[in-house]
């Protein structure tokens, strides 16, 4: 008989909800989980009708929200094994880029997110840095670190590393994420002055930056891998503060995936992604970004070569089918 396993996530339009429960559910059935999904309803009364569901259940995966007092109490009564799986810094308020510490702070964040890890049968962080914090808060509670995951058979590697006409240097993501973005714009700007190139943004927003050829173009999931397999170079800009720190290099992960040559900020799991430069370029600023940039501008065997084992490297460590064997194992075995 199969382990009974019941995803709570926010919606199938959330990125955590998709990359983290949805995306693994094949995976997870064929390691012999007998898995479903349900959406955490916006009123206390159906959160109550689906938390009594949940006891039918051997383990419920809880992922990222953080519920008041009573709703946990309601979720904690009727779970036989709890486990709460979060991907970002969410014990903190997001004040990115801000350099102020007290600006993160929230005492209602941090309340609720110690009494969800605490009351918990296992953690599951998307990385280190939320591994961390996840102990810091309840030490007792057993923590896993199980990565977010990209489906490689859906992104097919670059097949050509010369340069396109013109060069293109490619972010993709969200419009909350494009202050990242402003941080270059000085530097890039600079570097347009001397070399031709255009800043292809692929987002939900436009994005704009003096002295920059930005080409905008509109996210979708069904073309997202297909627009960063056409850029030369991907970056992930980040700030260097406490919320920055949780990110779960996602884009990152996605340019690697593509056989993309990378340049990131050295920020939390960028760090453990890039696997100190030998995976992808890392810049802690933004001159350092434009320098790196026009390094791989000049240079086919250096994009090539990371390339080559940026692509080797998810294939390892964080293909969809790894991650969910290695989720897989964790909820099989219920040592927690």
């Amino acid at each position: 008989m199969s382990d009974k396993i019941l995803f709570i996530v926010k919606s199938e339009k959330t990125p955590s909800s998709r990359i983290r429960a949805l995306d693994l559910l094949p995976g997870l059935r064929s390691a012999g989980l007998e898995c479903e999904i349900e959406y955490l309803p916006k009123s206390f009364w159906s959160r109550r009708s689906l938390f009594r569901k949940c006891r039918e259940f051997d383990v419920v995966v809880f992922q990222k929200r953080l519920l008041s007092y009573f709703e946990f109490r309601e979720l904690r009564g009727n779970s036989k094994k709890l486990v709460f799986d979060f991907d970002d810094a969410v014990y903190l308020r997001n004040a990115a880029p801000s350099l102020d510490p007290a600006d993160y702070a929230s005492s209602t964040r941090s309340r609720r997110f110690a009494r969800m890890v605490a009351g918990a049968d296992l953690v599951v962080a998307a990385n280190r840095v939320l591994a961390d914090a996840a102990g810091s808060f309840a030490s007792n509670t057993p923590v896993e670190i199980i990565p977010s995951s990209v489906p490689l058979a859906g992104y097919e590697p670059k097949g050509d590393y010369a340069l396109s006409e013109p060069p293109v240097v490619g972010w993709v993501g969200t419009s909350v994420t494009l202050r990242y973005l402003e941080f270059l714009t000085p530097a890039l700007a600079e570097l347009r002055s001397r070399r031709r190139f255009v800043l292809r943004v692929v987002s939900d927003s436009e994005f704009a930056a003096d002295g920059v050829d930005v080409e905008n173009v509109p996210w979708s999931l069904e073309s997202e891998s297909r627009e960063i397999r056409g850029f030369d170079i991907g970056i992930m800009p980040l700030s260097r503060d406490p919320f920055s720190e949780g990110k779960s290099s996602y884009k990152l992960l996605q340019y690697m995936a593509c056989g993309v040559p990378s340049v990131a900020s050295p920020v939390g799991m960028n760090v453990d992604v890039a696997d100190e430069g030998r995976s992808a370029d890392l810049a802690d600023s933004s001159a350092e970004f434009a320098s790196a940039i026009e390094g791989l501008l000049d240079d086919m065997d250096s994009r090539v070569s990371l390339g080559e084992k940026g692509r080797r490297k998810v294939e390892r460590e964080f293909d969809r089918s790894v991650v969910a064997a290695k989720l897989a194992d964790v909820l099989k075995k219920r040592r927690f």
